[in-house]
């Protein structure tokens, strides 16, 4: 899939949402320098997405109201909206690529503390889309190194190891294990684009591995869950069948208690 190619600056509305915020301010605008640092090629693509995806929660206020509010207390919130309205793996991040893998966990740090001050201040728009400039940012390094957040919010080590609480952090949050997963896709596609790839090198073995993992996680929790459903899809029918069988408008006081108890004791064998 090829990666796109971000234009500076996209309109957004300041009329919509106008309640979830302290005050009016206008949408952070792209600068325009020739020469620009990686943190700062780096803000400046997370700022267009930033305003693309403010300009989508303005055009369907009703839809996103609850969603921006909650984005503003919990970090968790605001990845999740980012990643509902925009694909971060279609992103052109070449430019981060060549970057150390001890630079570019600086600079996952240097955004976390971006997202946790704006978090602390006095959440207006300009401030609000700040904050937003900051997850993406996080997440698209992420994708470059990938490493997806852990169940305690960091990230996981050198090593692409996954702990129990991380797989069972995985495992019940769905959306978080299909973004660990396309992370560790980019992370292999980045690595077989380099001209030293070496297929026996201990990181791609791990990368393999850690995909493998995760793939299984997935496999399990998805057929969990459609476990779950075929049982709930099964009691619903065999309570339909039991009540078809009965007028319950003139079903004397004793019968009445007696499929309720028929109907407690089919749920709890379920």
């Amino acid at each position: 899939m090829a990666k796109k190619q971000l234009n500076n600056g996209v309109a957004v509305s300041n009329d919509a949402l106008n309640g979830l915020f302290a005050e009016e301010v206008q949408v952070v605008k792209v600068g325009g320098a020739n020469q620009l640092s990686k943190t700062a090629q780096l803000t400046q693509v997370a700022t267009v997405i930033a305003n693309e995806i403010f300009a989508k929660i303005t055009a369907d206020p009703e839809t996103y109201q609850a969603k921006v509010l909650e984005s503003q207390k919990s970090h968790d919130a605001m990845d999740e909206l980012i990643d509902e309205l925009y694909q971060l793996d279609t992103v052109d991040t070449s430019f981060l690529q060549s970057e150390p893998e001890e630079t570019l966990e600086k600079m996952i740090r240097s955004q976390q503390s971006k997202r946790s001050r704006a978090k602390g201040k006095q959440m207006t728009k300009e401030n609000y889309l700040n904050m937003m400039v900051g997850a993406i940012s996080e997440n698209l390094l992420r994708l470059v190194t990938g490493k997806p957040k852990s169940a305690g919010g960091g990230y996981v080590a050198k090593d692409i190891v996954y702990s129990e609480k991380d797989l069972e952090y995985l495992a019940q949050h769905p959306t978080e294990l299909k973004k660990a997963i396309r992370n560790i896709q980019s992370k292999k596609s980045i690595m077989k684009s380099k001209a030293d790839f070496d297929p026996q090198s201990e990181r791609w073995q791990q990368l393999l591995q850690a995909e493998q993992q995760l793939k299984e996680l997935r496999s399990h929790v998805n057929g969990a869950v459609n476990k779950e459903a075929k049982e709930a899809l099964e009691a619903k029918q065999k309570l339909e069948e039991m009540l078809a069988t009965r007028d319950l408008d003139s079903l004397p006081p004793e019968e009445a208690k007696q499929l309720l108890d028929a109907v407690k004791e089919m749920l709890a064998s379920k």
